[in-house]
């Protein structure tokens, strides 16, 4: 494996039960900056090949997209850039993009779809928006967008809670206007503040979770505001970490990330584990793939057309990198190099391994790299995988036992663990008016109704 660049610490690790007394050696800075400057130099080339007229995927029409979709991620990129722009290879990288990004945002495409949609324009207006806060602005495109914000028909289309918030963001960068009272109106509805479910949730639920904290954090830039207490939301993405990195989903898992440094939290175990996943893939693979490719159709393409293809499915995934180095190089929020936090007993995790052991994921053999005292920082990942792994295989007896175990390590109160337990809840309710078990007590009862819908499932499916 190359090298992921570093810096160790110099003492070894207390392997007591408790957090670790010293201040954790941090990742290396000149590490995140190269990271950074691999997804500008990346952006140069996503400009060229798809800012003009966007992408056709034609074996998968799905995976097709417009100009607007790499012009508002590359502006994105180039915000949350910024911030490091006192580093020269940075600065460099971010002026050079802006030039080559401002036709393209300010087009005659963007300036058109803003006059025949008003209620779209702040979303049209997102990279124009966001170069005027890299201090290259555009009076007349200022002035169209003023006049469509004037206009009754701006709020002529239905909003979910995120897109109002993302609006509200562009539309108070624009301003400079404060958003806050219909921010915390929106963010009281939205997934920030109500739970996600952990197990059976859709991708999209995750995506919107991310997508507001993008939102509340302003990219990091600024203080965030958000509806409830900073540990609950860190709580469960850490929980939704587990799951997405289970399956190789880098993509949503290196966006669940920001949420640390966005927030400037201190990295938990987890959340450092999976910096240190999505970083030693990177280096595997070259940037950070995504699971949109399809390899059979790479390997059948040729010169530009494999480029083309290679970016297009691939672009998304090493902007979040991008993303994620960016906050990352911030003062006080790099990830530590070791994994932090409480030791658990080795039994609890011996008890938890096979539970969460197949074939799935590039992060078994990362994790069995570790240290032994650092593998046990990581229990509540274990945990959270376990119960991943036997939900996905509908073993809810076994689900049962993975739940005995957290109870008796004094993990049970985890968002997961209490989700797994609501789900066996419910589990039990549908077995019993499906006729199976329905007279048995206390937990013998409720593996056999468990077994009993596993079953029913089984031959339904």
């Amino acid at each position: 494996m190359a090298s992921i660049g570093l810096r160790h610490s110099p003492a070894p690790i207390d392997a007591g039960p408790h957090a670790d007394e010293a201040g954790p050696a941090l990742w290396d800075a000149d590490d995140l900056e190269r990271r950074l400057c691999r997804a500008l130099d990346l952006a140069r080339q996503t400009l060229r090949l798809f800012a003009a007229e966007g992408h056709v995927n034609a074996d998968t029409p799905a995976l097709s997209f417009g100009p607007e979709k790499p012009v508002a991620e590359t502006a994105m990129l180039l915000y949350a850039a910024s911030a490091c722009r006192h580093r020269p290879a940075v600065a460099r990288r971010v002026d050079e993009l802006v030039q080559l990004l401002v036709p393209h945002a300010r087009s005659q495409r963007a300036l058109v779809d803003m006059a025949l949609h008003p209620a779209m324009a702040f979303k049209v207006a997102l990279p124009h928006v966001l170069l005027t806060r890299l201090g290259c602005p555009d009076a007349a495109f200022d002035r169209l967008l003023a006049t469509c914000a004037a206009q009754a028909l701006q709020d002529g289309h239905d909003r979910p809670p995120s897109a109002r918030m993302e609006r509200a963001w562009v539309s108070g960068l624009w301003s400079g206007a404060s958003a806050r009272v219909p921010w915390r109106r929106d963010a009281r509805q939205s997934v920030l503040h109500r739970p996600i479910d952990l197990l059976g949730g859709l991708r999209d639920d995750a995506y919107a979770f991310t997508h507001l904290m993008f939102y509340c954090t302003d990219f990091g830039h600024g203080t965030p505001s958000l509806p409830r207490a900073r540990s609950s939301i860190l709580a469960q993405a850490q929980c939704m970490l587990a799951r997405y990195l289970d399956v190789e989903d880098y993509d949503l898992s290196a966006e669940l990330l920001l949420a640390w440094p966005f927030t400037s939290a201190p990295w938990t175990a987890t959340a450092a584990f999976a910096f240190r996943l999505l970083a030693s893939v990177e280096d595997q693979v070259g940037l950070l793939p995504c699971g949109n490719v399809d390899l059979a159709r790479l390997s059948r393409l040729q010169g530009d057309e494999r480029e083309r293809y290679a970016l297009a499915t691939g672009y998304h995934t090493a902007y979040v990198m991008g993303l994620l180095c960016a906050a990352a190089l911030r003062p006080g929020r790099a990830p530590p190099t070791r994994m932090p936090g409480r030791r658990h007993r080795a039994a609890v995790l011996q008890a938890l391994r096979p539970h969460a052991a197949d074939d799935r994921g590039h992060w078994q053999p990362e994790f069995d790299a570790l240290p032994p005292d650092e593998q046990l920082a990581l229990v509540p990942f274990m945990l959270d995988l376990a119960i991943v792994h036997r939900s996905r295989q509908r073993d809810y007896p076994a689900l049962i036992a993975v739940l005995d175990i957290a109870r008796r390590a004094g993990l049970a109160g985890s968002p997961m663990a209490k989700q797994a337990g609501d789900l066996l809840q419910r589990i039990a309710g549908c077995a019993v008016a499906l006729g199976g078990g329905a007279g048995e007590p206390g937990r013998a009862g409720a593996k056999s109704r468990a077994g009993a819908l596993a079953e029913a499932h089984g031959a339904h499916a």
